[in-house]
């Protein structure tokens, strides 16, 4: 298969922003709000004192002794408040069962013939429970899944409400209890559901109980804009305005949806580090690239193949035993984060030699 001049598949996975709040008697939803501090920072970087050579800079004794005056926004829980509630929402749609846009008739047939022999392999299960693992183990909190025990509840749009009472009980790979593995079986299956039915609209409202220190720091998604007007805190966080006019702070959706696609441990044999779904398999600790073109397992490189991994996948329904290549597992998480996948249309550039012969006839 060739990549078209248009390709591209709209997103299956639709998470909203993340607000944190906390309850009072008198109010079960209570904004978390920043505060400004006006801080004097240490000199303390290596450009302070030293060239990039690594040569010491002129410098009298007293310079690195000056405070750096800082601007910033903190967050932290208040006084006498013992937990904080964090809460988002998910959509689910089946947007991965074919392309939203397809310039080739033969490759649009043949990546809906793909999706739904993946879907019949039962592929999409297991893409289901890997997303609803990273919602019930709380991935989506980033930094504040370092804090007390933690309570999760997801409300569906089926009606069901799961709950796991302790998320620090719990990781990827551990063996779940059995109330803990129910959940997950019975919130996946909805979650699969959702992705391979066009006429089910999912979503589901997901918070979580957070036990807190006295006065404890929370990490909220950091707003990145144009740099800081003077006065103005050169680190802000993102927001949601309340209906009182209150701002509580917030994950943004990006954040939330990295989270949950954090799954891709098929880029190394071992399973050792679990990436966010990505083209090129971004490290983003390590500031590299897992899933480079040379490796030949980028998308692009295994997308190409998508014929033989449809052959392969009818013959396991004709062998009846549904064994999916780790690659068709890969491919299906990047056409569920959705973008565009098509290579730039040819420019119909002449040589110089095709433009003289053109000349020729013409006179």
């Amino acid at each position: 298969m060739e990549l078209c001049n248009v390709l591209k598949y709209d997103r299956s996975l639709y998470p909203s922003k993340a607000v944190f709040f906390y309850k009072t008697a008198e109010n079960d939803f209570v904004p978390l709000e920043a505060e400004i501090n006006r801080i004097r920072g240490q000199k303390a970087g290596f450009t302070e004192a030293f060239t990039p050579q690594f040569k010491s800079k002129n410098l009298a004794p007293q310079d690195l002794a000056h405070c750096n005056p800082l601007i910033l926004e903190e967050c932290y829980v208040p006084p006498n408040v013992d937990h904080i509630y964090c809460r988002f929402s998910l959509r689910v749609q089946a947007n991965s069962l074919k392309p939203a846009g397809c310039s080739e008739p033969t490759v649009f047939a043949l990546l809906e013939e793909f999706a739904a022999k993946f879907k019949t392999c039962g592929g999409y299960k297991e893409l289901a429970t890997r997303y609803c693992k990273n919602v019930l183990l709380g991935t989506w909190l980033w930094r504040n899944q370092n804090t007390g025990n933690s309570q999760i509840e997801v409300q569906t749009s089926s009606g069901n409400c799961y709950q796991i009472a302790n998320t620090r009980k719990l990781a990827w790979d551990s063996h779940w209890p059995a109330d803990a593995q129910k959940v997950l079986e019975e919130l996946s299956d909805e979650v699969h559901q959702a992705l391979t039915e066009p006429t089910v609209f999912w979503h589901a409202n997901i918070t979580v109980k957070i036990e807190t220190a006295f006065c404890q720091e929370i990490y909220p998604s950091q707003s990145f804009g144009e740099k800081a007007a003077q006065g103005e805190a050169s680190k802000q966080f993102a927001k949601v305005k309340c209906v009182d006019g209150r701002y509580a702070v917030s994950f943004n959706s990006v954040k939330i949806g990295a989270a949950l696609q954090l799954i891709d441990d098929w880029w190394d044999y071992d399973g050792s580090k679990r990436l966010r779904i990505h083209e090129y398999g971004a490290d983003k600790e390590l500031g590299v690239a897992r899933r480079s073109p040379e490796s030949e397992q980028s998308f692009y490189s295994l997308f190409v193949n998508s014929e033989l991994y449809l052959a392969e996948l009818n013959q396991h329904l004709v062998e009846d035993e549904y064994s999916i290549s780790p690659n068709i597992y890969y491919l299906f998480a990047v056409l569920i984060k959705g973008g565009m996948f098509q290579k730039k249309a040819k420019k119909n550039v002449k040589s110089k030699n095709e433009e003289k012969v053109e000349a020729k006839e013409k006179v």
